[in-house]
């Protein structure tokens, strides 16, 4: 039995860490090989030798150390928010199945997680088995397990939110947002736009043929920058945001009074849904508003109403397709119908 490592103690057995590259020393040396075998010099490289080697890394190779290195090499692809939200997911799966080796793991095994943690959360359930998958994903590529257990587990038919905000409950909302929430509300309305792209508007975006918008959840995908045209509406609410009390040195239009973003560089929101949450709270208390709704909601109020007036709601949205948007809007949009006419003639 070899000694205990000191360091790098999440490789597999008989794998070394030596001047930046990692080297496989066979407990056996043969004739035809060199006694340190070289094997890359990033982990996901090291797997794929190991795998050409026909070497089954040995020595607990468990699912908490294949999502370390999963973690480590393919978070970089992924935006700061996704890598957040893959982490959030391994906080509950992890203590599950963290200690098991990968093909251990039975797609009952991933049923029953499912059935279990969907009894209070079905959503999370989802997103839970969804990162792991992508792990799974990850560990086949490099030849750490044989196949994906996630694959064909069922996971949880969810409905997709239907609150769609009526006119006059927006109007109610807005009669007690101050200056800069009523701003706020106007512009997401007129805009169809993501909170995280509203509150990483800076005063540079205003262009002079309109509003210049870089979507943030595109800038790994289509990377489709989109200019929203002057109207007199969209003037206005730009105008009254530039007259907002804030530092002279605060770029973004909507921002603590001291000048800082609500949003950080990992686009992270702090403080900006505290102050949605007293707002709803004081709409419901002080107007005829009863049901509350989401911040998300007038995105979606955007797409129902532009699809009701004929307009373009997949252009407005800044969706990649149509089916996307018909998607997100049709549990929202109302169904016309005319009753039966009868004709006693």
């Amino acid at each position: 039995m070899g000694r205990k490592r000191k360091s790098n103690k999440d490789l597999p057995e008989r794998v070394y860490l030596k001047h930046g590259a990692y080297y496989f020393v066979p407990r056996i040396q043969l004739p035809m090989l060199p006694k340190w075998i070289w094997l890359g010099t990033t982990k996901s490289e090291m797997y794929k030798s190991l795998a050409e080697l026909e070497i089954r890394p040995e020595g607990g190779l468990t699912i908490e150390k294949v999502w370390k290195d999963f973690a480590e090499d393919h978070f970089p692809k992924l935006s700061p928010a996704t890598q957040d939200g893959y982490q959030r997911n391994a906080k509950y799966f992890l203590p599950v199945f963290g200690h098991m080796q990968p093909d251990e793991v039975k797609t009952s095994d991933i049923a029953n997680y499912l059935m279990r943690r969907g009894k209070k959360a079905k959503t999370c359930a989802n997103s839970e088995i969804r990162a792991l998958s992508s792990m799974y994903k990850y560990a086949v590529s490099l030849g750490l397990s044989e196949s994906n257990p996630c694959r064909n587990a069922p996971t949880h038919k969810v409905p997709p939110r239907d609150r769609y905000i009526e006119d006059f409950e927006l109007d109610a909302f807005l009669s007690v947002c101050d200056d800069f929430m009523s701003c706020y509300v106007d512009l997401k309305y007129l805009t169809g736009l993501r909170q995280t792209d509203m509150l990483l508007l800076i005063d540079d975006d205003i262009k002079d043929d309109g509003l210049f918008v870089k979507p943030n959840k595109t800038l790994n995908s289509t990377g489709e920058a989109r200019i929203y045209e002057w109207t007199p509406e969209l003037t206005d609410v730009v105008n009254r945001i530039r007259n907002l009390p804030r530092p002279k040195t605060a770029k973004n239009f909507f921002c603590y009074k001291s000048g800082k973003p609500f949003i950080d560089e990992r686009f992270k929101v702090t403080g900006f849904n505290t102050l949605w949450s007293k707002t709803m709270k004081k709409a419901l208390k002080k107007t005829s508003l009863t049901v509350r709704f989401q911040e998300k909601d007038i995105r979606a109020k955007t797409a129902t109403d532009a699809d009701n007036d004929g307009q373009n709601a997949t252009e407005i949205l800044g969706h990649g397709n149509e089916t996307t948007t018909k998607i997100y809007i049709r549990s929202k949009k109302v169904k016309r119908i005319k009753p039966l006419i009868i004709n006693k003639g």
